[in-house]
Order: C-alpha cells, then sequence, then structure tokens
C-alpha cells in the first residue's frame, strides 16, 4: 500500500511537472505575444492582457463543477488525461490565431479543457494517506511551481530563435505527451460511490451536490477565503510581465523576463515542498496567514522598484510567500471533505477561484491603463491586507486536526474571534 501510493503520486509529479513546463513555456509571454498584432502602447497591451486572464478564468468557472461531478462518477484519472490533452490542444491552436479576437477565443477554450492542476490535486487527495496529504500536496504544488520555473526557461530562448508559433506548437505537443503518460502509467483504484434513487442529470446533480457541499460552514469559509485570494493574485498577473518591460525600457524583453519568471518560479516550487511538510507540523493556519501577511509586504515593495533587478528581487521574495499559500490551502480543503467528495469539492472550488481569477486580470488591466503600473500594486497590496484579515477570522472557525502546537494557536484565534463578535 504504502510502495503503491507513492509510486502513483511520483508518475503524477512526473507528468504534471511536464504539462506545466509546457504551458508556461507561452504563459508568460502572452502580453508580449499580443504587441505581435500590432498592439504598440503598453496601456493597451495591459488591458488585453487581462481580457485574456478574465476569458480563461471565466471558461474555468463554469466547467470546473462539471468536470469534478464527472471526476466523481467516471474517475479522477480521466479527468487527468481529459485536462491534458484538451489544454494541449488548445494550446497548438494559438499558435495559427490570425487577430486578437481569435486568440481570446483560443484562451477561452483553454479554459473549458484544461484545469490540470485542480484534476491533480483531486487524485492525489483520494489516493494519499490521510497524514501525508500535506506532503504530497505541497509537493504537487512544488511540480506546478518547478515547472512554472522551467518553463519561462526553455521558451524563451526558443521563442527567440524559432518565433511564438513554433513555441507554441511544441509547448501543445508536450502538454498532451503529458496526458498519454498518465493514461498509461497511473493507475486508479476507482470505486464509485453507491447511489440511491432513480439517476439524475448531471446539471441537477451538479446543484444538488454544491448546495450539499456548501451547507458546509467550514467548506464555505475555505471557498470564499481562497476566491478573494485567488482574485487579490489575478490584479497584477497581467500587469507584472509589462511592468518588467517598461523598467528594462526595451520592447525585446523575452529573454530577461523568461529568466526572472524561472529564478522566481525555482523558488516557490522549493518553498511550496518545504511549507506543506511544515504545515504538517506547526499548524495549516499559522502557515497560511504568514504566507499572505508576507506577500502584502513584499507586493507593496513591488509597487516601489526602480530597477529591474530589484523588480526581480522582490518577485523572488513573494514566490517564497505564495509557497506558503496554495498548498497549504488545498491540504485543508482536503483535510475537511471526505474522500467520495473530493472531486466535486475541488471542481466546486477551482470554479469560486476561477471566478475571483477571471475578475482579478480585468481589473488590474484597467487599473494600470487608468492609474499606472505602480499603483495597481498599491491596490493590490491593500485588497491582500483585508483579505488576510478575512481568513484570520474566517479559519477560527474551520474545524482541522492540526498539530499540538497548531492546536493551541488555533484555540487562541478561535477565542479572540468570538471575542470580537461579542463586542460587536
Amino acid at each position: 500500500m504504502q510502495r503503491s501510493w507513492k509510486a502513483n503520486f511520483y508518475i503524477l509529479w512526473t507528468t504534471q511537472l511536464v504539462a506545466i513546463i509546457g504551458f508556461q513555456a507561452i504563459q508568460p509571454f502572452l502580453p508580449y505575444y499580443i504587441q505581435e498584432f500590432g498592439v504598440r502602447d503598453l496601456s493597451e497591451a495591459v488591458v488585453w492582457a487581462g481580457h485574456m486572464g478574465t476569458a480563461a478564468g471565466l471558461a474555468m468557472a463554469f466547467s470546473a463543477p462539471i468536470w469534478g461531478l464527472l471526476a466523481d462518477r467516471f474517475g479522477r484519472k480521466s479527468m487527468v488525461v481529459r485536462s491534458m490533452l484538451g489544454g494541449g490542444i488548445t494550446v497548438v491552436m494559438m499558435a495559427y490565431v490570425a487577430s486578437l479576437n481569435q486568440l481570446l477565443i483560443a484562451r477561452f477554450f483553454q479554459g473549458v479543457l484544461a484545469g490540470t492542476v485542480a484534476a491533480c490535486i483531486t487524485l492525489v487527495s483520494t489516493t494519499t494517506p490521510r497524514q501525508h496529504l500535506g506532503y504530497a500536496l505541497g509537493l504537487m504544488q512544488g511540480a506546478v511551481m518547478l515547472g512554472t520555473s522551467l518553463g519561462p526557461l526553455v521558451g524563451a530562448p526558443f521563442i527567440e530563435r524559432y518565433g511564438y508559433e513554433s513555441c507554441f506548437v511544441v509547448s501543445g505537443a508536450l502538454v498532451t505527451l503529458a496526458g498519454a503518460g498518465v493514461q498509461l502509467w497511473v493507475r486508479e483504484d476507482f470505486r464509485r460511490a453507491a447511489e440511491t434513487g432513480p439517476p439524475i442529470s448531471v446539471r441537477a446533480g451538479f446543484l444538488a451536490d454544491s448546495a450539499r457541499l456548501l451547507r458546509s460552514r467550514a467548506f464555505l469559509l475555505m471557498v470564499v477565503s481562497l476566491t478573494l485570494i485567488q482574485f487579490a493574485f489575478g490584479v497584477t498577473q497581467p500587469v507584472v510581465p509589462l511592468f518588467l518591460q517598461d523598467l528594462a525600457h526595451t520592447d525585446n524583453i523575452v529573454g530577461l523576463a523568461g529568466k526572472v519568471f524561472s529564478v522566481a518560479g525555482l523558488v516557490g516550487a522549493l518553498s511550496s515542498a518545504v511549507m506543506g511538510r511544515w504545515s504538517d507540523r506547526l499548524g495549516a493556519r499559522q502557515t497560511l496567514l504568514a504566507g499572505l501577511l508576507c506577500n502584502t509586504l513584499f507586493i507593496v515593495f513591488q509597487g516601489m522598484a526602480g530597477s529591474v533587478w530589484v523588480f526581480a528581487g522582490l518577485m523572488v521574495l513573494a514566490a517564497v510567500a505564495g509557497g506558503a499559500i496554495r498548498p497549504v490551502a488545498n491540504a485543508m480543503i482536503a483535510r475537511i471533505i471526505p474522500d467520495e467528495d473530493r472531486g466535486k469539492a475541488f471542481g466546486l472550488l477551482t470554479s469560486a477561484n476561477a471566478f475571483g481569477w477571471a475578475l482579478g486580470p480585468a481589473v488590474g488591466g484597467y487599473l494600470a491603463a487608468l492609474l499606472g503600473f505602480r499603483m495597481v500594486f498599491y491596490v493590490t497590496a491593500v485588497l491582500f491586507l483585508a483579505v488576510t484579515l478575512w481568513v484570520w477570522r474566517a479559519l477560527g472557525q474551520v474545524p482541522l486536526d492540526e498539530p499540538a502546537v497548531g492546536r493551541v494557536r488555533a484555540a487562541l484565534w478561535r477565542w479572540r474571534a468570538e471575542r470580537g463578535a461579542e463586542e460587536h
């Protein structure tokens, strides 16, 4: 048993890494690809970049719960394969678009068909022993962030030598091969939960299951908290590449940006693995809140950066803080949701997060066009501070099986939250 889950996990970890490398070989450079269609004004480019993020986010928001429901009915492995094959095909589509509107449509379909991260997390959470969930999900998030670091490092020189279109084709093929690897080598002992009563439609089943899961106060609070976090992250998403270009005072930015994104991703990958194990020992609440507070501080300093290298260093520090946010939050969800509901839960969570992520880039793009790049970071820092305060209050009401140190501090936070509620 112990050997079985580990073997499965490391195969899935490897294929996820390959898929993310394929996605990230082109993803960070989309704001620069937009300029290939005759967009020369950075203010216009950042608005288009925001639209690209919003299109994918909205599509994922509507499709993710359906995929999650199908995962619980037909197996989580099949959804991982679907997300990688679908994501790879849509990346190849981007190589052949003739206008920004067509690129927007391709991004929309990518949001519908991809979602490899949520699919892999769901599969890992149902095949990993409970006591190893923090470690496994931390490593899986580490694969995402490692792929995020290696992707730009591979993609930047490829784009410089062969062009964007060739990079899209090769990247899409890489993601598709990762899906084939999952189909061939990952094993899932899937047993569909017994159904009582007459069969129901996918739509009716989704609505019923969503309502049932959201009646859990702990799950509802986690969904709201993570949606707010994703929105705050999404605001700066279209701004960072173009602010880097503005600081560099050059249009030939792909190579430099690739190096910066790669280092930040590598540090984030290491942080995710370390923070996942740390949260198992010291408590998820403490780790998550520390990550949010540190991230808020680093975003303020990013807005003050006066050079490419200062900004790059702050991106690396923010990646360290980011490692204490996403994997820890995923582990918290896995601890409060039973195995048979995790596909639906992560699908619903992905949908809610995608709504936050979809709104964020559009807001960030328009703020940058109206107020300038630097103001976007200051506004985002205020958002993160507000989100941190909300999460601090909300987590006191989420029951978790914490380690000894974590239980004592969690009890203190609950007492403070209850006391604050009584005062108001």
